[in-house]
C-alpha cells in the first residue's frame, strides 16, 4: 500500500524545486505544445519528439481509448503510446493556457492506463523497457498535477499502487540479459529516478538498492572504454546517456553518492560529440535516426556541470527538458560557459567505430569509420563502411533503418552489407541479416588500424569471410581540402567479381562521368571500374523513406583485387602515378599502387599504397621523387616544400 502522505509530499516538493516560467519557452515551442495538447483531448496520437525511438508522424485516433491498440500495422506504435512520452504536452499546455481541460485529460489518460491494468501481465501494453520509461513520465506528470491539486487521496491512491506495482513489475520481469541490453539500463535508470518520489526511506528499500547495484554492473558491460554503447547504434547510444542523465540528476538532488556514475555519462558525452555529423546530427549508424543532438549536450552540460558544446548549442534548454530540469536548470544552462573540445578525431578502439573531423565549425569535413564487432540486434552489416560530409553537408552515407516489423522487407535490406559504402564479391555476403533481430551468419571483424599523423589520417580494417574463405580489407587515406583516398582489397581464390557501393545523399545532385561521378558538382567520385546506377530506399528516420541513387562498381577478378576510389574537390586533378622499386622500376599493380592529387599549380599530396608484403626484390622505394619504406605514405609538395608521412609502416 503507497504512503499517500509521503508521495504527495515528494510531489510537491518537486515541482516547488522546479518553477515554472512560460518565457523560458520560445513562441513557436508554445504553439507546437498547445497544438500537440489540442490532438490529445481528442485522443488522436503521433509520434514525433526528438528521441521517440519508432517515430510515427501519421495521425491516429483512438475511440474508445485502448493501450493494447496497435496502429500503423507496427506494434512499435503501441509501444511508443505506452511510453506516455506525449503527456508532457498536455501538462505543459495547462500551464501555458491556464485551461484545465488539459490537466484534466491528461489524469483521465493515466486513470484509463490503471483501469485497464488491473494485474500486470506481459503485453504489449507493459513490456519492461516501455514500463521504465512510463514510470517516470507519470510521475513527472504528477508532479504537476499534484501542484494543481488535482490529486486527493482517492485519485491518487490507485494511480500510486500501480505505479509501485509496475516498479515491482520490472525486478519480477527482469532476465540475464538485459545486463547488457539498454532495455536494462534504462529500466534502472527508470527506478533509481522514481523511487525516491515513490517510497519512503527509498534507500534502504531492496528494490532501490537493487536497482542500484545492477545500473553499475550493466554501465561496465555496456559502455566501451572508449565511451561507446555496445550496441553499435548511436540512438540507443543516446537513449541510455539520457536515462543515465536523467538519473544522475534525481540521485545528485538527494545528495546520493553518484561517482560510479558521472564517470560513465561524461564517456558518454565526449563519444556521441565526437561522432557527431557537422550538422548536429546523429550519423546513421546501426538503428539510428537522423535526429539533431544538441540537447543532449545541453542536458550534459547541467546535469555534469560541463560547458556546453560551442556551435551546437541551443538558446535555451528544449521543452523537453525545461519540463523536468525546471528553473534551476534554466540558470545552470544560462551559467555554463561554452566550449569547444580539444580533439578532432574519435578512436574507437574498442568499438571499432572512428570519426575524423577538420574542424569544429559547420563547414567542416567529417568521416565517420566503422571496424567494430556486430553489436546487438541494433547492429547492421556495415563493416568496413564509411560516411562522409564534405564542407559540412552530407555526400556519402548509410541508408539508414525504416522499420523493425518482421514482416517488411525493407528491415532486412536496409540492414545488408549493399545498404551501405562497402563491398561484395559475387553479391555473396559474409554478413547475413535474416530478420528483423537476427543474422543467419557473421564475418569475423579484425581490429582496425588507425593512425594520425597531424591533419593526415590512416584507417584500415579487415572483415574475414568463410564458405569461401576470403578476406576484405579497406584502406582509407584522408587528406586536408576534401581528399579521401579508398582502396578496396580482397582475396578469395577463384575467379569472382567485386562491386564496390556508393550511396549519396538523397539532397546530392549527381551527374555520370567517364570515371565515376561528379557530385553536387563539386565533388569527384573517381574509379576505374565500368560501373551501374540504381535506385534504392533511404530512410533518414523511422517510417520515412524516400529514394536515393546508388553506384556500384563492378571488378572482375581471379585470387585478389585491389581496387581504388578517390574522392576530391573537381579543382583537383588526379592521375595514377607508379612506385618505383629500388627508385627506377616501377612496382606491378598488384603489389602497390599510386595517385597523385593536384590541388592547385603549386601543391600536390601522392599517395601510395602496398597491397601485400613485400618479400622480392630491393626494399626501397620512390613516390613522386621521394625514397620510402612503408605499407601506406603520403609525400606532400608545396612549392619547394616536400614532407613524408608514413601513414602505415
Amino acid at each position: 500500500m503507497a504512503d499517500l502522505n509521503y508521495i504527495k509530499t515528494q510531489l510537491l516538493q518537486t515541482a516547488a524545486a522546479r518553477g515554472f516560467d512560460p518565457k523560458a519557452f520560445s513562441a513557436s515551442a508554445q504553439r507546437a505544445i498547445i497544438a500537440d495538447a489540442e490532438r490529445l483531448l481528442h485522443r488522436t496520437f503521433l509520434f514525433d519528439k526528438p528521441w521517440d525511438m519508432e517515430r510515427c508522424t501519421r495521425p491516429y485516433q483512438l475511440n474508445p481509448m485502448d493501450y493494447e491498440a496497435v496502429r500503423n500495422d507496427d506494434p512499435e506504435w503501441c509501444f511508443m503510446l505506452n511510453r506516455m512520452d506525449w503527456l508532457s504536452d498536455l501538462i505543459l499546455a495547462a500551464r501555458l493556457t491556464n485551461r484545465p481541460e488539459f490537466n484534466q485529460a491528461a489524469l483521465a489518460y493515466l486513470q484509463t492506463w490503471v483501469a485497464q491494468h488491473p494485474t500486470l501481465k506481459p503485453e504489449n501494453s507493459t513490456r519492461t523497457l516501455d514500463t521504465g520509461i512510463r514510470l517516470v513520465n507519470i510521475v513527472d506528470a504528477l508532479t504537476y498535477l499534484a501542484e494543481a491539486e488535482l490529486l486527493p487521496d482517492e485519485v491518487l491512491a490507485p494511480l500510486a499502487d500501480s505505479l509501485l506495482a509496475q516498479a515491482n513489475y520490472l525486478k519480477a520481469q527482469y532476465i540475464p540479459k538485459y545486463k547488457t541490453s539498454n532495455w536494462g539500463s534504462i529500466q534502472t535508470c527508470a527506478l533509481l529516478t522514481v523511487l525516491p518520489i515513490l517510497l519512503p526511506d527509498f534507500a534502504d528499500q531492496p528494490l532501490y538498492q537493487w536497482a542500484e547495484t545492477e545500473l553499475a554492473e550493466q554501465l561496465g558491460l555496456q559502455v566501451f572504454d572508449d565511451g561507446m554503447q555496445w550496441e553499435q547504434s548511436l540512438m540507443y547510444h543516446v537513449e541510455v546517456l539520457n536515462g543515465l542523465l536523467r538519473a544522475i540528476a534525481s540521485q545528485s538532488q538527494r545528495q546520493r553518492d553518484v561517482t560510479v556514475l558521472v564517470p560513465f555519462a561524461k564517456k558518454m558525452t565526449r563519444a556521441l560529440a565526437l561522432t557527431l555529423t557537422p550538422s548536429g546530427e546523429l550519423e546513421l549508424f546501426g538503428d539510428t535516426d537522423r535526429i539533431v543532438a544538441t540537447d543532449v549536450f545541453d542536458r550534459a552540460a547541467v546535469i555534469l556541470h560541463q560547458p556546453r558544446l560551442t556551435g551546437y548549442t541551443e538558446a535555451t534548454l528544449s521543452p523537453e527538458s525545461l519540463y523536468w530540469l525546471g528553473q534551476p536548470g534554466v540558470q545552470a544552462f544560462n551559467a555554463a560557459p561554452e566550449a569547444t573540445p580539444a580533439d578532432l578525431v574519435f578512436d574507437g578502439v574498442d568499438s571499432g567505430n572512428y570519426a575524423i573531423r577538420s574542424s569544429w565549425q559547420k563547414d567542416a569535413d567529417f568521416l565517420f569509420f566503422n571496424g567494430g564487432p556486430l553489436g546487438s540486434g541494433h547492429g547492421h552489416s556495415d563493416n568496413n563502411h564509411f560516411s562522409l560530409y564534405a564542407k559540412g553537408q552530407p555526400l556519402l552515407v548509410d541508408s539508414g533503418r525504416y522499420t523493425y516489423r518482421e514482416d517488411h522487407p525493407l528491415r532486412v535490406a536496409l540492414k545488408t552489407i549493399a545498404a551501405h559504402n562497402a563491398i561484395m564479391v559475387d553479391q555473396f555476403t559474409p554478413c547475413a541479416p535474416s530478420a528483423s533481430w537476427e543474422y543467419a551468419q557473421y564475418g569475423t571483424p579484425l581490429k582496425p588500424y588507425v593512425r594520425h599523423c597531424g591533419k593526415s589520417h590512416y584507417l584500415e580494417g579487415t572483415i574475414i569471410g568463410s564458405q569461401p574463405l576470403s578476406v576484405w580489407t579497406r584502406k582509407i587515406v584522408s587528406l586536408p581540402g576534401s581528399i579521401w583516398v579508398v582502396t578496396d582489397e580482397v582475396q578469395v581464390d577463384g575467379t569472382h567479381e567485386l562491386t564496390q557501393y556508393f550511396h549519396p545523399d538523397p539532397s546530392v545532385t549527381m551527374a555520370q562521368t567517364a570515371n565515376g561521378a561528379l557530385l553536387n558538382d563539386q565533388w569527384q567520385l573517381i574509379n576505374a571500374s565500368p560501373y551501374t546506377v540504381a535506385e534504392a530506399p533511404f530512410s533518414p528516420r523511422y517510417n520515412e523513406v524516400e529514394p536515393h541513387q546508388v553506384l556500384a562498381f563492378h571488378t572482375a577478378f581471379t585470387d585478389r583485387i585491389s581496387q581504388t576510389t578517390i574522392i576530391a574537390p573537381k579543382t583537383a586533378t588526379v592521375t595514377a602515378v607508379p612506385i618505383l622499386q629500388n627508385l627506377d622500376q616501377p612496382l606491378p599493380s598488384a603489389e602497390g599502387s599510386g595517385w597523385q592529387i593536384a590541388v592547385s599549380p603549386t601543391e600536390r599530396y601522392s599517395v601510395g599504397i602496398m597491397h601485400q608484403e613485400l618479400f622480392r626484390g630491393k626494399k626501397v622505394y620512390a613516390l613522386d621523387g621521394t625514397a620510402f619504406h612503408a605499407q601506406a605514405v603520403v609525400v606532400h609538395r608545396l612549392g619547394d616544400t616536400v614532407t613524408t608521412t608514413r601513414m602505415k609502416v
